[in-house]
């Protein structure tokens, strides 16, 4: 059985204290009520777990990962007909062009050096139809309570609110935060 540490950079099912767990957990949950029978993709899986949920009102879902251990530890644990775990980042999506109905990606575009990329990539794969459901952390908000400890050492780079909204809009015409 493979091990995942955690390490501040993903969460880890079992290995951050509760307040963590439910909040990273709660945006699977809401994104799960939009996923009924859709083609599904989850950028930036870390572990998995969130890709688990998804898949359990999807047609199908993709978690995708660059960390090969991640991968790996997903696939262990979480074994399903309609998921598929692929070692992949997420400036180049490994699928076709307009074949996903739901793209999530929550708390990842503040990891990326460039992220338009992920956002270049979640406009091509979408179906015309399709919904993109994202987070990340508000630099406003985020800075202060963690004012102590500093900065994330795994974000490249975090949004503002208004900042957050501008990038989204250059790449998708219909914006709601």
């Amino acid at each position: 059985m493979l091990v995942l540490e955690f390490t501040g950079e993903r969460v880890v099912p079992g290995r951050v204290d509760a307040d963590l767990w439910n909040e990273h957990l709660s945006r699977y949950l809401f994104a799960t009520r939009v996923a009924r029978d859709k083609r599904v993709i989850d950028l930036g899986c870390g572990a998995g777990y969130g890709t688990a949920e998804l898949a359990r009102t999807a047609k199908s879902v993709l978690g995708i990962d660059v960390a090969a251990e991640a991968v790996s530890w997903a696939r262990e644990q979480y074994p399903s007909e309609n998921i598929q775990f692929a070692q992949a980042s997420c400036d180049k999506v490994p699928i076709e062009d307009a074949s996903i109905d739901l793209a999530v990606s929550f708390e990842v575009i503040e990891h990326l050096e460039q992220p338009e990329t992920l956002l270049a990539e979640v406009r091509r794969i979408l179906a015309a139809d399709g919904l993109f459901i994202v987070s990340t952390p508000n630099i406003d908000y985020y800075a202060e309570s963690r004012e102590e400890i500093g900065p994330n050492p795994y974000h490249h780079h975090e949004f503002s609110f208004d900042e957050f909204r501008e990038t989204l809009l250059r790449y998708f015409s219909d914006v709601t935060i």
